[in-house]
């Protein structure tokens, strides 16, 4: 299998600021840090600019990245999804994007931009008019076909530090691992199902606390099961790639479920027998079980 790594919300999570032991620049550090021990470069981290309005100093975590030989690409501002907004405030926020993260930008050797949660719009005119929007602005859509559900795992983990619980926490990391590589063999048959051939995936990962603790052993334990860890570039060619955006869908999905929702015929969210998994780290999550 080979697989495109794709960070997104450099250089902080928007969803909440790091816990107790944890910050903004060590999490990235840590994530660097794995990508460095296992040969992956030139990762591209899909980037939201809002942090550097209430925290400047946070651009030194944006001037590391590309100086590991990584690259930044646009996020939006504020990370505004655009079922919730209008068009006009959507491709605005786009452009303070572009503006804020040119400095980093600018040395990438392509300008790409990420939706927000992976959604496209909820209407034919959104899509249409962000997607003129994009090509008049310079930059290819990128999207996700696997993910690792790492920010569930996340907000598990936290529960789990704060508890102090080890026994929680060894499981949250062993569950993850199995889950990550199960996960990513399913989205790659299904990806492949539907576009004929099996081309290179796209994955995708979040600056959070639990992912930095695991990164390490995530890349690893993918690469011991046949990974082959490739360029961006690789993968936004061909018929994968001219898919990008090209249906109205307002779903949390990866792109070839969107594609298949649409069209009338989905597929399966999780693999055979995880869904029960991912469903016992959402209560976790929750506070609700151990």
């Amino acid at each position: 299998m080979k697989i495109a790594f794709t960070l997104d919300d450099l250089p902080l999570w928007p969803q909440s600021y790091p816990p107790k032991g944890y910050t903004a620049a060590g999490i990235v550090r840590a994530i660097s840090g794995a990508l460095r021990e296992h040969g992956i470069a030139g990762v591209y981290s899909f980037s939201n600019s809002w942090p550097l309005d209430p925290h400047p100093e946070m651009a030194r975590i944006l001037d590391d990245w590309v100086a590991e030989g990584h690259h930044v690409a646009n996020h939006t501002h504020s990370h505004l999804q655009l079922p919730d907004v209008t068009t006009d405030t959507f491709i605005a926020d786009i452009d303070k994007a572009q503006e804020r993260l040119a400095p980093w930008m600018t040395k990438a050797p392509l300008q790409l931009f990420r939706h927000p949660l992976c959604h496209w719009g909820e209407t034919a005119e959104k899509l249409l008019a962000v997607n003129r929007h994009l090509r008049m602005s310079g930059l290819t859509p990128v999207d996700v076909t696997s993910w690792s559900y790492e920010w569930t795992w996340n907000r598990a983990y936290r529960n789990a530090l704060e508890a102090d619980d080890k026994t929680a926490q060894k499981f949250l990391r062993d569950s993850f691992l199995d889950f990550s590589l199960v996960q990513l063999r399913h989205d790659m048959e299904t990806n492949a199902d539907w576009f004929g051939s099996q081309g290179v995936g796209i994955a995708l990962g979040h600056n959070v606390p639990f992912f930095a603790d695991i990164a390490s052993e995530y890349f690893g334990h993918l690469i011991a099961a046949g990974v082959q860890f490739v360029p961006l570039q690789e993968a936004l060619t061909g018929r994968q790639q001219e898919a990008v955006g090209s249906v109205v869908s307002a779903d949390f999905l990866v792109l070839q479920q969107k594609l298949a929702k649409a069209a009338g015929r989905p597929v399966e969210q999780f693999p055979p027998g995880y869904a029960a998994l991912h469903a016992r780290i959402v209560d976790m999550a929750r506070g609700q079980t151990g």
